[in-house]
């Protein structure tokens, strides 16, 4: 009984899927000739719209007036008056002589008068002529001494140089002895100045004459290391 009733069970079940699988192709089948009455539709192009102002309508021309031509007109006719006489022609005055010219009056005077010699110029003697030798102070027959070494000074080291500036007489003597640049130490300064005090000369000279000047004499004080 069991069997019987699984029997009709499956078939009842293998009818349903066979009617469900009718209906959808005879569904199908209704769809797909409904699709064929469809009409496609045409594809949409693009349209462009461009917008002109409207055009005024064209006035007529008015053509200007022709200007009316003038009447000629006429020239009176100029009257002839009667050809001038000539007048009578006036005897030539006689020609006066000419004044002779100032200038080639002057010009000949000057060609004529001698020319100018000029005076000789007066070549004046300078009085001071430039100095043909200065004043000297190393000639060996002068026997100048050298300045002596401060003791002070040479226990302290202390070392430079002195420039004087030396009044020389015409006779050659120092007339006065001056500092023009210090050694940085007074007792080598006053050393240095005491010694060309003494000192003898060359005076300097003027063509044949000796005459006073000034001389720069430099003196060192240097210590033996």
């Amino acid at each position: 009984m069991q069997d019987e009733w699984a029997l009709k069970g499956d078939r009842s079940r293998a009818g349903i899927v066979l009617g469900v699988l009718l209906l959808h192709g005879a569904l199908a089948s209704w769809l797909a000739g409904q699709m064929q009455r469809i009409p496609s539709l045409p594809s949409a192009s693009s349209i462009a719209v461009q917008w002109r102002p409207a055009t005024p309508p064209l006035s007529p021309v008015m053509q200007p007036p022709k200007p009316r031509v003038a009447a000629k007109a006429s020239h009176p006719r100029k009257a002839m008056s009667p050809a001038p006489r000539p007048a009578p022609a006036m005897p030539p005055s006689p020609a006066r002589p000419s004044a002779p010219s100032l200038l080639s009056a002057n010009a000949a005077a000057a060609l004529s008068a001698p020319a100018a010699v000029p005076a000789p110029a007066n070549v004046v003697a300078d009085p001071h002529p430039p100095v043909s030798s200065e004043a000297g102070f190393s000639a060996d027959y002068l026997h100048n001494p050298t300045p002596a070494y401060p003791p002070a000074a040479r226990r302290n080291g202390e070392e430079g140089r002195v420039l004087l500036r030396v009044r020389v007489s015409a006779g050659g003597q120092a007339e006065a002895v001056d500092i023009q640049r210090s050694s940085g130490f007074p007792r080598l300064d006053e050393a240095a100045r005491e010694a060309v005090a003494s000192w003898r000369f060359t005076p300097a000279r003027r063509g044949a004459a000796d005459i006073a000047s000034s001389v720069i004499v430099p003196i060192t004080f240097r210590l033996g290391h």
